[in-house]
């Protein structure tokens, strides 16, 4: 319920009053009784409805500023779990060569996004679908980069073990195979990397934005 609502109530009550007024004028008791009785009522209805408006407004700034401190959440634990990666990984991906593997076994989980698995459903009561787009596309990326880590720490434990242990004629062949699924791999990535580097770039501006716009009451 907007505010302004008051005004138009109040005139409402006095035309109502004016015109019982007018249909039954205080001439005797009874008539003065009745309209204790009826101003007594009124007053009751425009209690209630005070109340309910009162609890409509403080529910709605509570609301938002629930989705307020969601987005907040949202933007800290990006812009936290982006600037760890950045200082152990980002680089190092991104400066691959062709023809080059990435040669480190990285331990990485999606539990790594505790805000988001936690409080994804309220993605769904931000007010800008463009804002809510980018967050569930950005932590969709993020969480397919971590998938192609896991793949290629499988892959490279595969290949390191391979090195080790085996002793066959087809050794040579084996080893090459496998590293050329590795060098391969790592052109997947490079470009996830890139992937989620945009996203998080473009979350971030548009969370910023949205939240300018959404000041705390």
């Amino acid at each position: 319920m907007k505010n302004g609502w008051q005004a138009p109530l109040g005139a409402l009550a006095l035309v109502v009053l004016f015109a019982a007024f007018m249909a039954k004028p205080l001439n005797t008791a009874s008539d003065i009784a009745a309209w204790v009785q009826g101003v007594g009522s009124l007053l009751a209805i425009i209690a209630a409805v005070w109340i309910y408006a009162r609890q409509y407004e403080d529910k709605k700034v509570a609301d938002e500023a629930e989705i307020r401190a969601f987005v907040e959440s949202i933007r800290d634990e990006v812009k936290a779990t982006w600037g760890a990666y950045c200082i152990e990984m980002h680089s190092a991906v991104k400066s691959l060569e062709p023809g080059e593997y990435f040669n480190m076994i990285y331990p990485v989980s999606v539990d790594a996004f505790s805000i988001y698995n936690a409080s994804a459903h309220m993605v769904g009561k931000v007010d800008d679908p463009e804002l809510r787009s980018m967050i569930v596309g950005t932590y969709v990326q993020a969480k397919g980069l971590i998938n192609s880590f896991l793949l290629n720490n499988e892959l490279l434990a595969e290949y390191k073990s391979l090195s080790r242990a085996y002793g066959l004629p087809n050794r040579e062949a084996v080893l090459n195979a496998q590293l050329l699924i590795l060098q391969s791999y790592a052109s997947k990535l490079k470009e996830r990397n890139q992937w989620v580097s945009n996203a998080v770039t473009a979350l971030l501006t548009c969370i910023d934005q949205w939240l300018a716009d959404h000041p705390p009451h």
